[in-house]
């Protein structure tokens, strides 16, 4: 009876060994062994059930990177990570970034949308953006995963995602080194709401043919004739592997294209005067300092979270206590010494704010970025996107207090307002729905803008009240509601422009602030403090945009700024007549002291026997 036993877990173990290694390897791109070289991917394609694909096959499907990907690595985990977490509330947001942005020209909406609830922006499904909404405003540079992965409850769009598909993390918009792949291809498949199909065509393994927003809601996959993959030869080879060319690091293009920006004084064709990113110059790469482990969660060299392990400007360049020797920074990085500044400049500045962005103007520039004016697309689907209109260097106070530049731009929306003055937005397509006589369409632009009137505006209020609610526009910094039948403007929070800071390009010390001396910033009419920005509306005036001064925008007393600053232009002088003054009073020390000697000799003279 015992050998029995003995027999049967014996059999039950050698059983379980297969199953114990496939766990094991279930994840073998997890973890490193301490191998610094790149392991060469070569592998099978699954489907979005799971289905092998291969070769030889009729009717292939589009593969699925969470399926094949997922063999290797743990998707769950890098679905955490900070591209993909937005719609995650417990997700500590960090320091306000840069929002997905909402346009309407027929309404002049532009609504900042992130699911991160920083101040000043809107999650989704607070303005009543379904996920799938989400994915059918913001689909260009979107990188799959969160709202693209979330369910969907309104029978529509169930049908709509059935057909579409799932938007998964594309991890090879990251980690694919190939220069065929294509990511303006990839946003015209989403833009097409071929969602399943974006990594195969965009990788450049295979042609889709086919547009998804385009088929019947009665479309059945199985039996008609819809969406067609065709392999690329030589995809395959006799095993039915597929050879990929990815790394863990990725190459700066896959960064660059949701991470470009774009000074629109520069115009269409001076790219190439301009100077890159010192840091790029030196050789560095955006993964050098913008790294992140298994979990995705990506450093961004901010100061105030303490994340990175010293990735950041102070870690970097000053050393980490304890770690780095105190006379140079991290990896040989230049110890700034910055000889005769005064330490309160420490404590009121970020380091970006003389050693980033462009050099401060009189008026802040118009710039573009690569999410929220889609710029990148190539082709018949090239887009021109003129709103919001960006402004940037804006040099003003941040959450931690420090003055740094930011880009910013002023919110437009229709919304209601409660009794406690907390403003909910209204998507333009519920604007419509009552004012759309009122909001004309085929009015003229000026300066990318429909033009709104006051009196327009109370007309739409006016239809848009209900209950109790206040009904309200956003525009300009101001908010607009109605006092009996007038339209009344104040200065409301909720009115203020949205901004997010600016990190790059990093210029050297030789074109930093300061390098002039204290000129730089400390003059009666110095860009760093009376610059301006534009308070862009629709709403337009005789004047044209008012404009508001840099030092508004720090919290500052205008009048002591200025005070301080025109001090400057006597401290030369100052300068002088203090030394003067010193000279002075230490050739008067010297005469009162040679005559105590002279008087003091001649008393020991006359001591003497």
């Amino acid at each position: 009876m015992v050998r029995s036993l003995k027999f049967l877990v014996c059999v039950a173990m050698l059983a379980a060994m297969p199953l114990a290694r496939a766990a094991e390897d279930e994840l073998i791109g997890e973890g490193n062994d301490g191998n610094r070289s790149a392991p060469v991917h070569v592998f099978e394609l699954f489907d979005a059930q799971g289905n092998q694909i291969r070769g030889r096959d009729e009717n292939p499907k589009p593969f699925s990177l969470k399926q094949t990907c997922g063999k290797c690595h743990d998707c769950d985990k890098i679905a955490a990570g900070w591209h993909f977490n937005s719609h995650d509330p417990n997700v500590n947001p960090g320091r306000p970034s840069q929002p997905w942005v909402l346009t309407d020209s027929v309404t002049r909406t532009q609504l900042p949308i992130s699911g991160r609830r920083w101040p000043g922006s809107y999650a989704p499904e607070d303005v009543g953006l379904s996920p799938w909404d989400f994915l059918k405003e913001f689909w260009s540079h979107f990188p799959g995963g969160s709202y693209g992965e979330m369910p969907v409850t309104e029978p529509g769009e169930k049908v709509r995602k059935d057909i579409s598909g799932d938007y998964e993390i594309n991890c090879l918009a990251c980690h694919h080194n190939s220069p065929q792949e294509d990511q303006s291809l990839a946003a015209l498949q989403a833009a097409r709401q071929n969602f399943r199909w974006i990594p195969a065509a965009s990788s450049g393994k295979a042609v889709i043919n086919g547009v998804a927003s385009e088929l019947s809601n009665f479309f059945d996959p199985e039996f008609d004739e819809g969406i067609k993959v065709a392999y690329n030869p030589g995809t395959f080879d006799k095993d039915d592997m597929v050879f990929f060319d990815v790394s863990g690091q990725p190459i700066n293009d896959r960064c660059y294209f949701c991470h470009s920006n774009k000074d629109l004084r520069v115009g269409e064709n001076n790219e190439w005067t301009q100077d890159q990113d010192v840091h790029l110059q030196s050789g560095l790469n955006c993964v050098d300092c913008h790294r992140n482990g298994d979990d995705h969660k990506i450093t961004r060299g901010i100061e105030t979270e303490g994340e990175g392990k010293g990735l950041t400007c102070q870690g970097c360049h000053l050393g980490i206590e304890g770690q780095t020797p105190q006379e140079i920074g991290r990896l040989g990085a230049p110890r700034p010494k910055h000889i005769g500044i005064p330490p309160i400049h420490f404590e009121k500045l970020t380091c970006t704010a003389c050693h980033s962005a462009t050099w401060p103007e009189q008026e802040a520039a118009r710039w573009q970025t690569a999410r929220m004016h889609r710029t990148g697309l190539h082709g018949k689907h090239k887009l021109d996107v003129r709103q919001p209109h960006v402004y940037a260097p804006v040099l003003m106070k941040g959450p931690d207090g420090k003055i740094g530049p930011y880009k910013l731009f002023w919110p437009a929306y229709w919304g209601v307002m409660d009794e406690n003055g907390k403003v909910t937005p209204k998507l333009p397509k519920t604007v419509l729905k009552v004012a759309s006589d009122t909001l004309e369409a085929n009015v003229e632009k000026q300066d990318d803008w429909r033009p709104l009137t006051q009196e327009q505006i109370g007309k739409v209020l006016s239809v848009m009240k209900q209950d109790d609610s206040t009904p309200v526009y956003i525009a300009g910094g101001e908010l607009y509601r109605l006092e009996g039948e007038k339209v009344v403007s104040t200065k409301d929070e909720a009115a203020a422009p949205y901004a997010w800071a600016m990190a790059h390009d990093v210029r050297p010390a030789q074109e930093s602030l300061g390098v002039r001396q204290c000129k730089d910033c400390h003059t009666a009419d110095s860009a760093f403090f009376f610059g301006t920005v534009e308070r862009d509306t629709p709403v337009r005036t005789a004047d044209g945009l008012e404009q508001i001064e840099m030092v508004q925008l720090q919290g500052l007393d205008r009048f002591y700024v200025w005070a301080f600053n025109v001090s400057f232009v006597f401290r030369p002088v100052l300068k002088v007549v203090a030394f003067a003054a010193c000279g002075l009073i230490a050739l008067l020390l010297l005469a009162y002291g040679l005559k105590a000697l002279t008087v003091i000799s001649n008393a020991c003279a006359q001591e003497e026997p």
